[in-house]
């Protein structure tokens, strides 16, 4: 390589160790994304306005003037701050966005951006808001708010508030229907009042809306339309799995990419719900899907009560843009719990290739207990029966022993497997040892486990792991992508991880993950 080429390299090293950071659980590549958006509201905030009137501020942040006696920032047609922020949040939202041509990214890799408009939009109607008020009531013409523009805007504001409070974690997670309901029906409510609110056509602002609401309309019609399309002959076949799983399969083939997902739309169990699921595989389709709280509860109870029942169904996919795992030398997949889903798609697609690029697949799962294998036994053999696959399982719950058969008698250790510190290379039997410090002695289960290279107890680390698949090899042209889903806590960990491992004399490493949210 040439002087130049080294630098180029260098820099581009320095740049990504620097956006794949985090500073306080906040990445660093987002939160200057979030700052240079946030400097754009406030330039367009206070630009050309006399900021001693406070009816001119608040008329600003709900309002611009349009002139085209001077060319300034005023100018420009955008009608209204929160206006302009509620076209992006529900163009970031599409599901079929074309921001996913031009930028390569999912509607789910834009959802970080749709949540910062969001809360920009409610920020500053609620400003726009106090400040008018403010100014009314020094002014003794709060009775104002007796006109129909006026007190439409309040509800419009106070529907954005409700959406916001609706995205904290705790209840979102809890309550994730009530959550989507609440978020679909205060936004219907949003365009509705936000257009009453400024009626006029001569203000622009009813204009935007109707354009903003058009824009989710064929979004809207384009999701249905794939759900009547893979609906006709589609039947699923639920089979409940241990420890609250259910794996999904359906009659009519999806083409689709490793890693990708579906909507999942069962009208036997919700006639108006349609769920995300990543696909286990599509040849044939297939979901294995945790169980929680309202639609994957009924679903499960509905298995239980019949197993192996077929009901009709349809989905709306694929979505998701996933890299080519086939590109790269070595492959590093990680997944947490149900988030395997992703990692064994990639993992099977790899060793079904004809092409066979990648020199070695590390694939590790973490687990709460035992039991959660029975989730993907038949994927677990297939790779286990390819040398270039190394499988490493973690069971962070060993003492939990649900799903397995009855403890072993006391017989010696070594007569059924080979400890090596906390690492139990599995035979007939399998031996974790506990973690509870009560319960510190060698717990040794007849059950014979799914075919895999080595189980451990306990919760992996991640950052040794990174390490050893960088560093294998001496050949530093090699090519290494990490590829990883599950809880946002382990996909933290595992940026950080390879963060730590870009290094001027290192091999090219690349990261992709997907996380557990909304």
């Amino acid at each position: 390589m040439t002087g130049i080429e080294l630098i180029l390299l260098e820099c581009n090293r320095q740049a990504r160790r620097f956006l794949t950071s985090s500073v306080m659980g906040l990445r660093t590549d987002r939160s200057m994304l979030y700052i240079i958006y946030w400097a754009i509201n406030l330039i367009l905030a206070v630009t050309n306005v006399d900021l001693t009137e406070l009816s001119y501020v608040g008329k600003r942040f709900g309002w611009f003037v349009h002139s085209l006696d001077t060319f300034d920032f005023s100018c420009f047609s955008i009608d209204k701050i929160s206006v302009a922020n509620l076209v992006l949040l529900v163009f970031l939202a599409l599901k079929n966005t074309p921001l996913a041509i031009l930028t390569a990214k999912s509607y789910e890799k834009l959802r970080p951006l749709h949540k910062v408009a969001g809360y920009t939009c409610t920020f500053t109607s609620v400003l726009h808001a106090i400040v008018y008020l403010s100014a009314w009531s020094e002014t003794g013409k709060l009775e104002k708010m007796q006109l129909r523009k006026n007190y439409s805007g309040a509800i419009a504001g106070f529907s954005m508030v409700i959406i916001g409070f609706s995205t904290i974690t705790y209840f979102m997670r809890g309550h994730y229907e009530l959550f989507y309901m609440l978020h679909l029906s205060m936004f219907i409510l949003i365009m509705i009042t936000v257009g009453m609110h400024r009626p006029e056509f001569s203000s622009h602002t009813v204009i935007i809306i109707i354009f903003t609401a058009c824009l989710w309309v064929m979004d809207r019609l384009i999701r249905g339309a794939k759900i009547v399309w893979n609906f006709f002959g589609n039947h699923a076949t639920v089979t409940a799995l241990p420890n609250e799983a259910l794996r999904v399969k359906l009659s009519r083939r999806m083409h689709s990419n490793p890693g990708s997902h579906a909507f999942l739309w069962v009208p036997a169990i919700r006639w108006v719900e349609s769920h995300p699921f990543t696909l286990l595989s599509s040849t044939p389709s297939e979901f294995v899907v945790r169980v929680y709280d309202g639609f994957t509860r009924d679903l499960y109870k509905a298995a239980q009560q019949a197993p192996g029942m077929s009901l009709r169904c349809s989905v709306d996919g694929p979505y998701g843009q996933v890299p080519n795992f086939k590109n790269f030398d070595k492959v590093v997949l990680i997944a947490g719990g149900s988030g395997a889903s992703f990692t064994f798609g990639v993992a099977l697609d790899l060793i079904e290739s004809t092409t066979k690029v990648v020199k070695s697949i590390d694939f590790i799962w973490v687990v709460r207990n035992y039991g959660s294998l029975e989730w993907f036994a038949q994927e677990l053999k297939q790779l286990e029966s390819h040398p270039e696959v190394n499988v490493l399982i973690h069971i962070t719950r060993p003492t939990d022993i649900t799903g397995l058969s009855s403890p072993a008698s006391t017989a010696s250790v070594s007569e059924k497997v080979s400890v090596n510190g906390d690492v139990a290379t599995l035979e007939p039997s399998i031996t974790v040892l506990a973690s509870d410090l009560e319960k510190s002695a060698l717990q040794t289960f007849t059950a014979k486990p799914p075919s895999v290279n080595e189980i451990r107890a306990g919760r992996p680390d991640i950052s040794n792991l990174i390490e050893a698949a960088a560093t294998s090899g001496d050949n530093l042209d090699d090519r290494v992508i990490v590829g990883a889903c599950g809880p946002s806590d382990l996909m933290s960990t595992i940026r950080n991880a390879v963060n730590n491992e870009i290094r001027d004399d290192g091999v090219s490493i690349t990261l992709y993950t997907e996380e557990f949210e909304w």
